[in-house]
């Protein structure tokens, strides 16, 4: 019997890559929204671990699962349609070749990463003046404190993934945590290199890094222990810190920390903002997500309020988000928008509120200064 149930499970996990192109999971959930504390009722539609994560970033408290069922994606058409008048809104991940499929029933196109890149090339005092504000006081405070080191032992790297990465990553995201194995990193290492950051000649953090085509490439990093208490010392920023510094020490161009969450209020996605990382679309995209407006109710509003994303238009990268509190753009709105919002490469915002028929666009073309 054992061997039976090995032979399925083999047979479902060799399946499932094809199957996943044609049939999808399609989740009917609801709960009440971070943030605004608002209900909000959505479908699903997703193979990926992309539904669990935005779930968990979405909802406060226990999410109500309705229904859940395996569909064919063309068959989602008729879905959210039947479903309209029930839900806020329907998010779907689906592959790239289905978009005509649905083209002129989602209402935006997005993809779940973006990239995050430095520019490196200019003098030290222009890379410094796109930091916002704390971090350039943060800088400060981690010139005096921390000093490092370059490594290519492997005994550095094994402390570093053992000690530091994987405590530091499991602390952080908790279940939602991907967890790159050891020997991949390890592959990566051999390529590249290791920052081992030292405080009082211990080391406390590390980061690992490759130059590529005049690119310092941000792998990985970590702090020791996972610790609380150096992560609010410091500990954690000099692995952004330092290779910008060493990037410019070597006449680098620019220093890719890859690829965040496609939302604006992910902690991965600000923390590279605010120093000064421009945002890309992710070339090696296969899937696409959609979502669906039925209408524009409070609690669709209420999502993008608390969960505003990056979406991919003809004319570039924007932002999508949600004003509950439609009071108009007073020059004060719009300056608080950029200071919030504003990063190189996103040309602007979507702005949704309940009573407008469609967004209100704010264009980032000349943005006031908001490295605040």
């Amino acid at each position: 019997m054992k061997t039976g149930v090995d032979l399925i499970r083999r047979l479902k996990y060799r399946l499932y890559p094809a199957l996943s192109r044609y049939i999808i999971w399609a989740t009917l959930a609801e709960g009440v929204l971070k943030g605004s504390g608002k209900p909000f009722r959505g479908l699903f539609a997703d193979n990926t671990p992309f539904t669990k994560y935005l779930l968990h970033k979405v909802f406060d408290g226990p999410v109500r699962v309705i229904r859940k069922r395996r569909i064919r994606i063309p068959a989602l058409r008729k879905t959210i349609r039947s479903s309209a008048e029930d839900i806020d809104l329907c998010i779907a991940v689906l592959p790239g070749k289905y978009e005509p499929e649905f083209r002129g029933l989602y209402t935006f196109r997005g993809q779940e990463y973006v990239r995050q890149i430095i520019d490196t090339s200019g003098p030290w005092d222009e890379i410094r003046r796109r930091f916002h504000k704390n971090r350039k006081q943060i800088s400060n405070s981690l010139a005096r404190k921390y000093r490092y080191r370059i490594s290519a032992d492997i005994k550095d790297f094994d402390f570093f993934y053992r000690l530091m990465y994987l405590p530091h990553t499991r602390k952080k995201f908790g279940d939602l945590a991907k967890i790159t194995s050891y020997e991949d990193m390890r592959e990566k290492f051999l390529k590249g290199f290791l920052f081992v950051f030292m405080e009082n000649n211990n080391p406390v953090a590390g980061s690992l890094c490759m130059v590529e085509d005049r690119t310092l490439i941000a792998y990985s990093s970590g702090v020791l222990g996972g610790d609380a208490g150096l992560i609010k010392s410091g500990a954690q920023m000099a692995p952004y810190y330092y290779p910008l510094l060493f990037a410019k020490e070597q006449n680098l161009e620019k220093v890719d920390t890859l690829k965040s969450h496609a939302l604006l209020n992910s902690s991965v996605y600000k923390t590279k903002r605010s120093w000064g990382a421009a945002v890309y679309p992710d070339d090696d995209v296969k899937s696409w997500i959609y979502f669906f407006l039925p209408r524009c109710t409070e609690g669709a509003v209420s999502f993008f309020e608390s969960s505003p994303v990056i979406i991919y238009t003809d004319k570039g990268l924007k932002g999508v988000v949600g004003m509950s509190n439609d009071t108009g753009l007073s020059a004060e709105t719009i300056k608080e928008l950029h200071k919030q919002f504003y990063a190189p490469g996103l040309e602007g915002l979507l702005l949704l509120s309940p009573h407008a028929a469609v967004p209100v666009e704010l264009s980032f073309k000349a943005p006031p200064d908001v490295r605040t």
